[in-house]
């Protein structure tokens, strides 16, 4: 009988050692290197190149432009081309840009050249200060080149040399009495394109149509074309 519960505790021992190192060896064990999921690394975007940063910029925009305005519908021999400086700021969110453009423009006027003027005049400009809130639209791409287009509400104040010219029995501007700046509204139509030399600058090329209301200056409505030229920022 003894020796029959030696042999089935012995049996009994050896079985729970057994069990025992086993679970050791588990727990002890490297863990799998298997998985689901593929190891490879994610694959990285190439950051933006220069151009594609221009194209799809949004902050702020600034140029400046020379132009030369020449009146439509007047005498040619009194009313020269002349000279407009234009200042532009404003932002840019891509396709569109809101903005604040400020100038003046000079027009040479020959006084001499007046129909019906009896004492001699040597040539005075005609000045024009301005403020105009612009509206543009510009197509952002990869290339050089950004083409826009603007509309522009002008507020703009005149001024011209006194004289006592009776221009054939018809008052123009140009014979006024009273050398004060006079008001007018008016509106400017734009067409440009600017070509970027560098990170951010351009060369800015363009045309503008303007028409300006009679106001207290003018007798009629008059307009005029400007071809400018300048540089612009973004």
């Amino acid at each position: 009988m003894n020796t029959r519960f030696r042999l089935v505790g012995g049996a009994l021992a050896l079985l729970v050692s057994t069990s025992v190192a086993s679970a050791q060896g588990a727990w002890s064990a490297e863990p799998s290197q298997t998985s689901p999921y593929s190891s490879n690394p994610v694959g990285q975007y190439p950051p933006p190149s220069s151009a594609e940063q221009q194209a799809y910029h949004r902050g702020y925009q600034g140029a400046f432009t020379l132009g030369v305005p020449v009146f439509l519908n007047v005498d040619k021999d009194v009313v020269r081309p002349g000279a407009d400086l234009n200042f532009f700021g404003g932002y840019d969110i891509g396709y569109a840009v809101f903005g604040l453009a400020l100038g003046a423009m000079w027009t040479p006027m020959n006084l001499y050249n007046i129909p019906g003027a009896t004492v001699a005049y040597d040539r005075s400009p005609m000045t024009r200060l301005y403020l105009a809130p612009e509206f543009r639209v510009q197509v952002p791409n990869n290339t050089p080149i950004l083409p826009y287009l603007g509309v522009t509400f002008d507020a703009n104040w005149w001024r011209v040399k006194e004289t006592e010219i009776v221009c054939g029995g018809i008052y123009y501007y140009y014979c006024a009495r009273v050398a004060v700046f006079r008001f007018t509204p008016g509106m400017t139509v734009k067409l440009g394109m600017a070509f970027r030399v560098s990170t951010g600058s351009y060369i800015d090329v363009g045309v503008k149509y303007s028409l300006s209301g009679t106001g207290s200056f003018f007798f009629r409505r008059e307009q005029w074309i400007t071809p400018y030229l300048g540089i612009l920022f973004r």
